[in-house]
């Protein structure tokens, strides 16, 4: 099973029980733990903390790597095993869980937000480390490449304070209309 990556900032203590929570519900045992980044702005930490497990699944030639954030929200018993699963035969980015964005039949997007489960594929690293650094890193990345939704889509973002917002956020209303494996 694909290992999965998953950024935490270490000061977020509540984080961290929701997400041992959700690993448990999951299932999953093979995962690794980086740090979060704080940056001026915070996306630019967060573009950072995303950036340095692509840089190492690039420097391993790891032909993909799987990253979460420690804000995930599974939809269901057995959402990462589907997720993995369903993986799409050609792709820069196979998305699990997104904030904004549409797509159609063909589960193809160009644009998105959140980065809340994902796959990248290796041939799309060195784009994904050269974005990010003017703007937040999913905007960033608007058009740069194949960007494949998991539907249905298995992962959703708690709501609660948001360290890159600098504010509380709740993205149910945005997500409401979006299919979720249940």
């Amino acid at each position: 099973m694909d290992t999965l990556h998953i950024i935490h900032l270490a000061a977020r203590t509540d984080r961290m029980e929701t997400l041992r929570r959700e690993l448990a519900v999951q299932e999953i045992t093979n995962y690794r733990i980086w740090p979060g980044i704080i940056g001026a702005p915070a996306y630019k930490g967060v573009a950072s903390a995303h950036h340095q497990i692509v840089a190492f699944a690039d420097e391993q030639q790891l032909e993909s790597v799987v990253i979460a954030e420690d804000d995930i929200q599974f939809t269901a018993p057995g959402a990462y095993q589907y997720f993995l699963e369903h993986t799409p035969a050609d792709y820069d980015l196979y998305l699990g869980g997104i904030t904004w964005g549409s797509f159609g039949d063909e589960k193809r997007t160009e644009k998105f937000a959140g980065l809340t489960l994902y796959k990248i594929h290796q041939r799309f690293y060195q784009t994904f480390l050269s974005a990010g650094s003017d703007d937040h890193l999913d905007r960033s990345l608007s058009g740069l490449g194949a960007f494949m939704i998991c539907d249905p889509l298995v992962a959703k973002q708690y709501p609660g304070y948001s360290d890159n917002e600098g504010r509380e956020v709740n993205y149910e209303h945005h997500v409401a209309h979006m299919k979720f494996l249940k």
